[in-house]
């Protein structure tokens, strides 16, 4: 069977939003940025504004959807019909910065979680100490082997990729809400399940914003969906259920986690802040081995869902490219047709330098993720605008989708925000954005010409 007629039933297409959604980050953020940044009260002030931000932005997806032909993908089809072909190829190209990136960012998430799981006599062959994180072989040798195991998987084709990530999110959804009503059962009677010292200013100081900045990081994995949608088996128009669906599991999910990191580590912020990773030690101070064991199987199913899906959608958002003649050579074979298996190993290539960077440019990339992502929202958002100004329908849902996309972009970009690019981030950006630039030198004359 070719590629191009396999297909995604409708549950398997919600186990790939989901888990794009819920992936390391959902474990390791908390403690790193939410609670740390603004305390339980801010952080999910911030978590909860973020994902009505995202709604509005997921509204223009969904209508979108409901006008794309059955044999079209979206993204790339609405930005090259309603805006241009050129910008076209710049969202394709920002949001395959972020879905790469995010990729990466979970095959990085494994060294942390080999690192608090197992003795430290496994940690074999140091190689040299990058930003504070020192980097083995051993642990580059596991990560390397999780992203090729994936990368095989999805040259296997998007059937297989689908089903694996089914029982993946399963494996998830059921041991997170386990965590979840097992903190609430092993904390003591004498401790209330809230912080009696909810300090307003956490929320009137404004230090959520780099919580929100991230939130389209967060919240991605509803974007896969359009990306994926021809290969959805049923109706396009369950596509608006899909991801409707993913967005209530986020906010579920990130909220929980988050909440139970905190009352885990007994509502001390500066305890959270000093811990290497205040979401496994707290499980680990008050439930035990058992609790560790079950966060690891929601954690490992969370990143292999974001390894899984996000290379599914990568080479998926990819291929739509390929079809409108939009992608380098690089990614096509001699007939200059898309190639699958060369994107795939291109994928796995780029990805694979992610664990000798270490954990603690994490951030950084997850900083360059957000952005792509916020750019491919402006650009989806505007196309719907466009969309709706022509049928006179344009309502005040459709501009403010457009100013969220604009404000996201201007807390990553305006040098006074809290949330800012740090300079490695910066760097890190600058790279896609030359290859970007090069592709789209050699690309956007020849494909206006062939195509008249």
């Amino acid at each position: 069977m070719s590629e191009k007629t396999e297909s995604i039933s409708y549950l398997q297409a919600i186990a790939i939003s989901v888990g794009a959604i819920i992936g390391w980050g959902a474990y390791v953020m908390p403690g790193d940025l939410f609670l740390p940044q603004s305390q339980l009260l801010g952080s999910s002030v911030a978590i909860i504004i973020g994902t009505l931000a995202i709604y509005m932005v997921a509204q223009a997806y969904i209508n979108l959807l409901t006008q794309t032909p059955e044999n079209e993908s979206g993204g790339i089809y609405w930005i090259e019909k309603y805006i241009s072909r050129k910008h076209a190829y710049v969202y394709g190209w920002g949001v395959a910065i972020g879905y790469i990136s995010i990729v990466a960012l979970n095959i990085s998430a494994v060294a942390l979680l080999l690192r608090y799981l197992l003795p430290s006599s496994l940690q074999i062959g140091y190689l040299y100490t990058i930003a504070g994180w020192e980097v083995y072989a051993s642990e580059v040798f596991l990560c390397s082997a999780a992203i090729i195991l994936f990368s095989y998987i999805n040259l296997r084709g998007v059937q297989v990729g689908a089903k694996i990530q089914l029982y993946i999110a399963l494996f998830m959804i059921v041991s997170v809400t386990a965590l979840f009503f097992g903190s609430l059962w092993a904390t003591p009677t004498a401790q209330p399940f809230l912080p009696t010292d909810m300090q307003s200013s956490s929320i009137t100081s404004l230090a959520w914003l780099p919580i929100l900045a991230v939130m389209p990081w967060a919240y991605v994995g509803f974007e896969t969906t359009p990306q994926i949608s021809k290969s959805i088996s049923d109706s396009k128009n369950k596509t608006r259920s899909i991801i409707l669906i993913s967005l209530i599991a986020g906010i579920l999910f990130y909220s929980l986690i988050n909440y139970f990191t905190a009352l885990n580590m007994n509502f001390d912020y500066q305890a959270i802040k000093d811990s290497n990773w205040a979401t496994g030690e707290g499980i680990d101070n008050r439930i035990g081995g058992i609790g560790i064991w079950l966060l690891s199987i929601a954690m490992i199913g969370s990143i292999l869902s974001g390894i899984n899906g996000f290379i599914l959608s990568s080479v998926k958002l990819l291929e739509s490219m390929g079809d409108s003649s939009l992608l380098p050579s690089i990614f096509t074979d001699k007939n200059h047709h898309f190639s699958k298996k060369k994107t795939v190993i291109l994928i796995c290539l780029v990805c694979l330098f992610s664990p000798w960077l270490g954990r603690n440019y994490l951030l950084d990339i997850v900083s360059m993720a957000s952005l792509g992502i916020t750019v491919g929202f402006a650009y989806v958002t505007s196309a719907d605008l466009i969309n709706e100004r022509r049928k006179n329908q344009a309502g005040l849902l459709n501009y403010l989708a457009v100013l969220v996309s604009l404000i996201f972009i201007s807390l990553l970009l305006l040098p006074f925000s809290p949330a800012a690019l740090s300079l490695n981030a910066y760097i890190l950006l600058a790279v896609f954005i030359i290859l970007g630039a090069i592709g789209y030198k050699r690309i956007i004359p020849i494909s206006s010409v062939s195509l008249g």
